[in-house]
């Protein structure tokens, strides 16, 4: 499911994208840290709703566009009680976004149907030896812009990424985000994250 919301997560202007159920919350997720999961929990238990009011006049409601003023929110309802919901810049190009999302879609709503909605977002072993290498070699570069106390920011903000959800390589652009605004010095920063986005 992860590889779906990746293929959207490519597309000009998207900055995230999720499947969201009703019941359970996010199953799947790939968001920026800009967008919270509070914000993603309100945002997506409307949509369902949405879906639901419709569903209750007779319309059966395919795609909803939603333009605020920092994002544009795009949802696609998978079933009753579940809903895609992609998150762009605002002035995004929702054509594009939502035919490709549809599209995928479908994908989305057979991998619900065999219960597969979550299971990518569990660490494999393959993966957690992966992370520590790509950790150190993440701190390293921080401790060239930072200097000692990059050890320390590093735990830290590990802590925080990890409790945002699931240690898995797909979200270390968040964590790569997280260090990149603990540094204060926006040259160093820029070169951090240039260094970093090599490694990816």
């Amino acid at each position: 499911m992860r590889k779906l919301l990746q293929e959207i997560s490519v597309i000009p202007g998207v900055t995230g994208s999720c499947i969201f159920d009703k019941k359970e919350g996010p199953l799947c997720k790939l968001l920026q840290h800009e967008f919270g999961e509070e914000d993603l929990e309100t945002v997506g238990i409307h949509l369902v709703r949405l879906v639901q009011m419709g569903a209750m006049a007779g319309l059966d409601i395919h795609t909803s566009h939603f333009r605020f003023d920092r994002y544009t929110l795009i949802g696609i309802p998978l079933d009753q009680e579940t809903i895609l919901v992609t998150i762009c810049d605002a002035q995004a190009n929702c054509s594009l976004v939502s035919t490709t999302a549809s599209m995928l879609a479908r994908d989305m709503r057979s991998d619900l149907e065999r219960g597969q909605a979550s299971e990518s977002d569990q660490t494999t072993e393959e993966d957690e030896t992966f992370l520590h290498l790509l950790y150190d070699e993440i701190e390293q570069a921080l401790a060239a812009a930072m200097g000692p106390v990059a050890a320390l920011v590093m735990g830290d903000c590990l802590d925080r990424w990890r409790q945002a959800g699931p240690a898995i390589p797909g979200r270390v652009s968040e964590l790569i985000s997280m260090l990149e605004g603990e540094i204060g010095n926006p040259d160093l920063a820029r070169a951090f994250t240039e260094r970093v986005e090599k490694l990816l």
